[in-house]
């Protein structure tokens, strides 16, 4: 994924909040409306919400703050003017939102300074960064394992495990096939990351 297009869209809705919360009207409010779905479908596309990750807590917030917007769209429809409590829980919720997908967005772009962070979901996250456009990674349980998807819908498990010696090794599963990175001790997580972006490329490399 590219953090640049996904911050201007948080930054859409902050823009969209201030005239709002300032005025709150039937236009400033579809005018926020619009801003939200535009973020909210960043941060529903093609993911699962299966896997607990910052994208799915982004998403479900973003969907919190829309009933908030659509209860008050039908307020405005009644021609009955908004209740202050009603526009303050509509602000909050939109706040909520924007903090939640600047976190996921945050979670896609790897830290320079975590070269020796070795949990399994840093390796995929990494190799998420290295296949690029429309890849993201989300964490299982602890971290000890990363689930790579693209946004058309390619899954990948990347976890540690027996694979029949008695001794665990980092390997990629997509459906029923299981493509092993044998030799992986000593290895730095940028060449793990490699290692793995390639066989998700190129089964054949693993």
């Amino acid at each position: 994924m590219n953090p640049a297009p996904a911050s201007e869209l948080a930054t859409a809705v902050r823009t969209a909040l201030t005239p709002f919360v300032t005025d709150p009207t039937a236009g400033t409010l579809c005018d926020l409306s619009r801003a939200m779905s535009k973020m909210t479908a960043y941060a529903n596309s093609g993911r699962s919400h299966q896997v607990p990750g910052p994208w799915p807590e982004s998403y479900f917030a973003c969907d919190h703050a829309h009933e908030h917007i659509q209860k008050l769209n039908h307020t405005f429809a009644t021609s009955t003017a908004p209740a202050p409590l009603d526009v303050r829980t509509v602000k909050y919720a939109v706040l909520a939102a924007i903090a939640l997908f600047d976190d996921a967005v945050r979670s896609d772009t790897p830290n320079p300074s975590a070269e020796h962070e070795f949990s399994v979901f840093a390796i995929a996250r990494a190799a998420a960064h290295l296949l690029g456009s429309g890849w993201r990674a989300e964490p299982g349980l602890h971290n000890t394992t990363g689930l790579i998807q693209h946004s058309i819908g390619e899954d990948y498990l990347l976890t540690v495990g027996d694979v029949g010696d008695m001794r665990p090794e980092l390997y990629v599963e997509s459906d029923d096939n299981r493509h092993i990175l044998w030799d992986t001790a000593g290895e730095e997580l940028p060449a793990l990351a490699q290692r793995v972006a390639d066989t998700i490329r190129d089964p054949a490399l693993a």
